[in-house]
Formats: C-alpha cells, sequence, structure tokens
C-alpha cells in the first residue's frame, strides 16, 4: 500500500490552511419563524425510495459527495475512500491538501489540472464551495449527488471549538456571537455563521438573504439525490445503502474525527437565542432536509427501517470485535491512524485486515495513498511524469 505516508513540505501559512481545514453588517433579526422546524415543504420525492426489490439493481460507483464541515461528513467520506479504494474506483483528489479551492467556489479546472483526471473519475469527496454545475462537468452523466446536514447551533460549537477560534479571536463563543455581526469576515475566507450556506455555494453577497437561500434550497433538493441528517445517521446510512445499492456492510463505519466530550463546549440559553437567529439561513437548509428525511423514511418503512437500523448496529459491533479497534486520544496515538487534530480520539486496530486498517485511517493519510495510488497508475499508463 506504498507505506509508510509522507506528506510534503509547505509553507507554514499554507501548512496552517492545510491543517484547519481538515477533517468539513448590520446585525440581522431574521424572524424566528423563518427558523421553525413546524414549517410544512413540499419535496421532491425519488423514485427509489419506492422500490422494494434490491436483489435486481446495479451497485452504484459514480458519486459526488458535497462534504459540508462538522456534518459528520468525515465518516460518510470515510465509507466512500474504502469502497472505492476496494473496488479500484478513482478519485477527484486535489494535488496537495485536502481542499478544492480556498474561499472560492469549485471549478471543474481545479480537477481536470490534475494528472489523474485523464484515467477518469467514479467518487468527488473532497471539501470545496459547491458548485453543481462545475461539478457535473467533471463526473460521468449517471453520478449520484449525496451530502449531508447538521442542527445548525451544534455545527456553529463544533466549528468554533474544533478550530480553536477561541484563541484565534480571543473571544469565547459567547463573546463572539454577541459581538459579530452575520456578516462578519469568514475565517480564512471559508469559515463562520451559516457553514452549510456557505458550503452549499450561497455567495458571500446573498448568503444572508433568506429569499436567496430559500430558492438555494429548492434547487439543491433537485441536484441531490440524497441528503442525510447527521442526528440521524443510522437512518441515514440505510437510505445511503439503499440508494446506492451496496450492502448494509459497505456503509459501516466510526465515530471519524468525533471530538472526546472534554472538548464540547456548554452554550447558554441567551448566545442559543442569538443564534438561532444568525443562523436563519442554515435553518432553512437543515430544517428542509430534516423533515424531509422523515418523509423518506415514512416511505421506506418504520418497520423496516428499525429492522435495518438493527441489522446495521450488529454488524457494526461485529466489525468491531473482530477488528479489536481500541479508541485512543491523538496525542496518544502515532501513524497512520493518528488523527490531525488533539481533541478528537482515533482508533487502533489489533488486526491487519485491510478492512480494519482502512477503516481507522485518518482522513489525510488516507487522501494521501489515494493520491500515491493515482499517480503511480498513471505513471504506469501514461508515462512518468511529475506532477505539474
Amino acid at each position: 500500500m506504498g507505506l509508510p505516508v509522507t506528506i510534503p513540505s509547505i509553507s507554514s501559512e499554507k501548512l496552517l490552511i492545510f491543517l484547519l481545514l481538515m477533517s468539513s453588517s448590520i446585525y440581522l433579526y431574521f424572524p424566528a419563524r423563518i427558523a421553525n422546524s413546524g414549517k410544512k415543504y413540499s419535496y421532491n420525492l425519488p423514485g427509489w425510495i419506492n422500490d422494494q426489490i434490491q436483489e435486481t439493481c446495479s451497485a452504484v460507483t459514480n458519486i459526488a459527495f458535497l462534504k459540508t464541515h462538522k456534518c459528520a461528513s468525515s465518516a460518510i467520506q470515510n465509507i466512500l475512500f474504502r469502497y472505492g479504494f476496494q473496488h479500484n474506483l478513482l478519485f477527484a483528489l486535489p494535488k496537495t491538501g485536502n481542499y478544492f479551492g480556498i474561499g472560492t467556489p469549485f471549478h471543474d479546472s481545479m480537477v481536470r489540472d490534475t494528472p489523474w483526471f485523464k484515467l477518469g473519475l467514479n467518487i468527488f469527496a473532497i471539501h470545496t464551495k459547491w458548485n453543481q454545475e462545475k461539478v457535473m462537468n467533471v463526473m460521468p452523466k449517471d453520478s449520484v449527488y449525496i451530502t449531508a446536514v447538521r442542527e445548525p447551533i451544534a455545527l456553529f460549537e463544533s466549528l468554533y471549538t474544533f478550530l480553536k477560534m477561541a484563541k484565534i479571536y480571543n473571544q469565547t463563543l459567547d463573546e463572539y456571537v454577541a459581538s459579530r455581526d452575520v456578516d462578519t469576515e469568514r475565517y480564512l475566507e471559508v469559515l463562520g455563521y451559516n457553514q452549510m450556506s456557505w458550503d452549499f455555494g450561497a455567495p458571500k453577497s446573498e448568503i444572508n438573504d433568506l429569499t436567496f437561500i430559500q430558492e438555494m434550497v429548492k434547487k439543491a433538493d433537485k441536484d441531490f439525490d440524497l441528503v442525510m441528517v447527521a442526528e440521524r445517521m443510522e437512518e441515514s446510512l440505510i437510505l445511503m445503502s439503499r440508494l446506492l445499492c451496496w450492502n448494509i456492510t459497505d456503509v459501516l463505519v466510526l465515530k471519524i474525527n468525533a471530538r472526546m466530550s472534554d472538548f464540547k463546549k456548554e452554550i447558554n440559553e441567551k448566545t442559543k437565542g442569538l443564534l438561532r437567529r444568525k443562523l436563519a439561513p442554515d435553518y432553512l437548509i437543515y430544517n428542509f432536509f430534516s423533515q424531509k428525511l422523515d418523509k423518506l423514511v415514512e416511505r421506506y418503512g418504520r418497520k423496516r427501517m428499525a429492522e435495518d437500523v438493527s441489522k446495521l448496529r450488529k454488524a457494526t459491533e461485529k466489525l468491531r470485535t473482530e477488528c479489536g479497534f481500541e479508541q485512543r486520544a491523538s496525542q496518544n496515538m502515532t501513524g497512520l491512524n493518528k488523527p490531525w487534530s488533539p481533541q478528537v480520539s482515533g482508533y487502533q486496530s489489533q488486526s491487519k485486515s485491510i478492512v480494519c486498517q482502512l477503516m481507522s485511517f485518518s482522513e489525510i493519510s488516507f487522501m494521501h495513498e489515494l493520491r500515491e495510488r493515482q499517480m503511480s497508475l498513471y505513471n504506469k499508463t501514461f508515462g512518468s511524469k511529475e506532477i505539474r
């Protein structure tokens, strides 16, 4: 597998951006009713959810995944990386780092300019500011599109704490929310309020325009075949396996890049109230797709879903036992499984099984391994070339 992995040397400024992006005006008093989870929506319900016979379908291998920040997206990415690695699929990968563009929307040249693009492309699962049309330009026409959302206040707390923004701004989360307007400059041009709206592609000038976000949600409902919900990940994984015509064992996953409890911060009620207003755009996204998941589960069959979730849990526990996973704090780990952030724990497998090893790889280690593999294949196919 080309081990051990070495990370290319880069400048300290780029290193900061590389590490911190790992894993995913006037103060606007948005009406509280906009973020009301009781709002009724009309949905684009897919035909695949009604199909009862999975044995007749074919496994999907062309997949585009919008990797939203702090929405359990590293876990979903690991599933896609593992499946692609084991089935010799090809990935959209940047030449260096783990991001397509910093603060700019995705453009197809970001993929086309990589040498391995000539090999073809099956899976897109890298952080980027989404641009559906440009992604479609590089993906096969039959690609399936998926992403994930998360409750906005929980997402913001996770983002602020994980990236140590309290030290960067010299403000606690409560102080930041009380003093910083919704249009404050984004950290590293990427991170800040309404992170899902940003990740879904909302431009800076429109990110706090609720009419624009409502239209963006309608478009996303048509563009994405499945929007998973972080708080309901087991049900989401079952639907993902159904959509992709994969076995349940293909979507088993550990809690990748999840913070340890000591690093989670409590938010007081006053700050939560402010955030509900400031994060109104993200609540439009979350409430829509959270309620849509309810509709999908209802169509799938609640009894059938409960049975499949039970199968998923049993299969996960069986694999954890077979792999002999040990959960350890990042600072107590070395090698390919060591997460970047000291706030998260990683997994060490006692088994040499490739399935066990890949399941516990850190994101950066896995990405570097895929990059080396594709560069090697490129050299064999087209002759030895240096990465431009």
